[in-house]
């Protein structure tokens, strides 16, 4: 490996959601998050490439509009490629937007630094019936231009090869700008049409960072122009800058109207072949049957109807499961039978009833979406169409709650949760274990009542794994098919309450993953004044995929009223306390300008990728801690202070609370004692004693509103430190805590008061 300053540098930069990240994993083999919407990528990612006997340090950015920051990402994208000085820039662009493509090329050429042109995508280009003609593009800059497909790795040997031929870019503006701002450029060897617009945009951090990276002395011909020390005073809305970068937009917006009109031309390859109509309406109407279904289903099971799902179920029942389970105990291969069709009084735990039971929920509507995602580009204008607007955009997210309730509430924490719970560690492997293992410390450290493989394992792996595995899988067709963007703008209206806009809908979507990663994301909002809005609701309220999938898991046990119930309290104090937020602190809502991507199929092997690299950060992070958390309870539990343990002295102090004032069971305190550490922690606590000890409707419910409004976890509270400060942090996580248990204690008081469960 050769030393840092010996390795050459190389930027990928462009708009967001281009496929930057894509084209770095291919480039260095290191996984950075992928997905169908601008935003994805908050941090710089760097990774090493070999190519040709060099090394190469590869930088991955976040997506940017512009090199004139407008927010915090874009910021850090920016100086970025002041600070490191990279030996290529790589801009990677979407070939079906050349506008925006050669707005940002015509900025980076004045860095004047080595350059390729990336046109990503241009299957997607094609088929849309356009080319874009690269030789000339290459002529017109000067640099090498390739052409990939960066999700299929098309393109990606003439990218290795291009690479070392990267040369400096022409700026075909030069003379124009020499005319503008007066002075010859070529002695200034900076990038003055920037440097006036990075004075004009009124970011004295940023101004003072871009004084220190360039070199105040460096800065002294730049001054001549606007006037002694323009970042000090903070020249924004300075006459002369901002004559000076009317006059540079303009000379950008006449050279590409003129480049747009030569280099784009009419593609050899046909668009895409529609589906004829008839069969565009019979794929239509298979994919309304399809939704019917769902609704049936829905509703068969509130009602105690018949199901084809139940029918289905009663079939492999009968003719597969009690044929089979005689070989299967003649074999001792019980465990297996359970696993399969589940136990005789717990039929809804095998997996393959409920692998019946989904394939008969999602096919009839899933094979009609992707039939028609795949050959009509119609049904893709109007789907793009219909997800936008309120009459009906709120009937399909319904529709998409219903699939990823079936799917994480019902398949993850019912189905697999029992399978793993009930089945593998609660009849076999536990009991097997405390066979083996002679009474004594290390029989309760391991598999006593909080021992570390009968409770912390059994939590990490039996409770809350099956639950995210599911969440990360529906997430991540979500994040690629490119509807989140759409519920951004359908969601704008509610956001402005909060004094927000529809961009933060994809921190506080990103948050039912992780509340972590979600905290970060909070970048891409363009003002600080939204940042800790956002950062406040996400460790209030929005609980993270583990957490979601327990909560789901609860509900579901109980009543679909219960869900309904549980998010309709959360959602209304989160408006609430984000409406009181956005009153109390300073400051404008910004504009709401936001890109959409296409809606695409998502690619299986970039959502199982994902997956499994969430599900190894996740096992990674939570199994230590919950062995912790675990090894914890263990020493308060044998631990005696006086007359009782130091858990029963826990419970004893937090009496008045939980019993007194949430009107919940004694256990319950120690629910929330672990969800100081993560509220996943402490919601897998409360699974476990709804499930064993049960619970009323009316302290489910209580108990979940108190749980999902807590405290953030750990690592979350961390980032909030790293992103807003350490008072920030403790003020956010002051008001959280009383919060949490005072709107807790008056929907128990109220429930009961109505009377309206048990």
């Amino acid at each position: 490996m050769s030393p840092l300053s010996q390795r050459k540098k190389i930027v990928l930069v462009g708009n967001p959601n281009v496929g930057k990240s894509a084209l770095f994993r291919h480039l260095t083999g290191r996984y950075a998050l992928v997905s169908n919407y601008p935003g994805t990528t908050v941090e710089i990612s760097r990774g090493r490439l070999i190519s040709d006997g060099i090394e190469y340090e590869v930088i991955d950015t976040p997506g940017i509009t512009s090199l004139v920051p407008q927010s915090e990402d874009e910021r850090v994208a920016c100086e970025v490629l002041l600070r490191e000085q990279p030996d290529v820039i790589v801009q990677v662009a979407d070939a079906k937007n050349l506008r925006r493509t050669l707005l940002l090329t015509l900025q980076l050429v004045e860095l004047r630094r080595p350059m390729v042109l990336v046109l990503n995508m241009v299957d997607e280009m094609r088929e849309r019936g356009i080319e874009i003609n690269a030789d000339a593009l290459a002529e017109l800059f000067g640099i090498p231009v390739v052409e990939t497909i960066a999700t299929y790795g098309y393109g990606l040997r003439q990218l290795l090869r291009a690479i070392p031929r990267a040369t400096v870019p022409k700026n075909p503006l030069h003379e124009r700008q020499r005319e503008v701002l007066g002075m010859p450029l070529e002695d200034a060897d900076l990038p003055v049409g920037l440097i006036i617009e990075w004075m004009e945009v009124g970011d004295a951090r940023f101004q003072r960072q871009v004084e220190q990276l360039l070199g105040r002395s460096r800065l002294s011909p730049v001054r001549q122009v606007l006037g002694p020390s323009p970042a000090s005073r903070g020249c924004q809305g300075c006459s002369t800058t901002r004559s000076l970068c009317r006059e540079l937009e303009r000379a950008r917006a006449q050279f590409l109207e003129q480049a747009v009109l030569t280099l784009r031309k009419e593609g050899r390859k046909q668009p895409r072949r529609e589906l004829a109509p008839s069969a565009f309406r019979w794929w239509m109407g298979l994919l309304l049957c399809g939704v019917g279904l769902l609704i049936w289903e829905e509703l068969g099971g509130r009602f105690s109807w018949p199901t084809p799902t139940a029918w289905l179920t009663h079939l492999l029942l009968q003719y597969v499961a009690e044929p089979t389970q005689a070989f299967f105990h003649a074999h001792r291969l019980d465990l297996v039978h359970h696993f399969l069709f589940g136990r005789p009084s717990e039929p809804e735990y095998g997996v393959l009833v409920e692998a019946t039971r989904v394939l008969t929920l999602f096919t009839p509507i899933l094979i009609p979406a992707f039939v028609l995602m795949r050959r009509s580009a119609r049904f893709l204008h109007h789907l793009g169409r219909w997800t936008r607007q309120p009459l009906t955009g709120i009937p399909i997210l319904m529709v998409i709650l219903i699939l990823v309730y079936e799917l994480v509430g019902y398949t993850g924490a019912q189905t697999l949760v029992g399978a793993l719970e009930e089945i593998l560690f609660g009849a076999y492997l536990i009991p097997w274990l405390q066979s083996l293992i002679p009474s004594g410390f290390f029989h309760e450290l391991l598999v006593g009542p909080y021992g570390l493989i009968s409770m912390g394992l059994t939590y990490a792996l039996a409770i809350i794994l099956p639950v995210v595995v599911t969440f990360f899988l529906a997430f991540g067709v979500l994040e690629d098919s490119g509807y989140l963007p759409r519920l951004a703008i359908l969601s704008d209206r509610v956001l402005r309450l909060m004094g927000l806009n529809g961009k933060a809908i994809l921190p506080m979507v990103l948050g039912l993953g992780c509340d972590t990663m979600a905290t970060m994301t909070t970048r891409i909002l363009n003002s600080p004044r939204e940042r800790l809005i956002a950062t406040l609701l996400l460790a209030l309220g929005v609980p993270c995929s583990a957490q979601l999938g327990v909560i789901l898991g609860i509900a579901a046990a109980y009543s679909p009223v219960v869900i309904l119930t549980v998010l309709g309290v959360v959602a209304s104090q989160l408006v609430l306390v984000g409406h009181l937020a956005a009153k109390v602190i300073p400051g404008q809502r910004s504009d709401f300008i936001f890109e959409l991507p296409p809606l695409r199929i998502p690619i299986l092997r970039n959502i199982l990728l994902k997956t499994w690299l969430r599900l190894r950060w996740f096992l990674g992070e939570v199994v230590p801690i919950f062995l912790l958390a675990t090894l914890a309870l263990f020493l308060l539990d044998q631990i005696r202070f006086g007359a009782r343990t130091g858990i029963e002295w826990i419970e004893h102090g937090l009496r008045p609370l939980v019993v007194g004032w949430l009107g919940l069971p004694a256990e319950a305190a120690r629910a929330f004692v672990m969800g100081f550490l993560r509220r996943d922690y402490g919601a897998a606590g409360l699974f476990d004693l709804a499930r064993h000890d049960g619970l009323t409707t009316t302290q489910v419910i209580v108990a979940l509103v108190t749980i999902t409004l807590f405290v953030p976890c750990l690592a979350n509270f961390l980032v909030i430190v790293r992103e807003q400060g350490v008072r920030r942090a403790l003020a956010i996580v002051g008001f959280i805590i009383p919060f949490a248990f005072a709107i807790g204690g008056i929907v128990g008081r109220f429930l009961r008061a109505l009377g309206a469960f048990s």
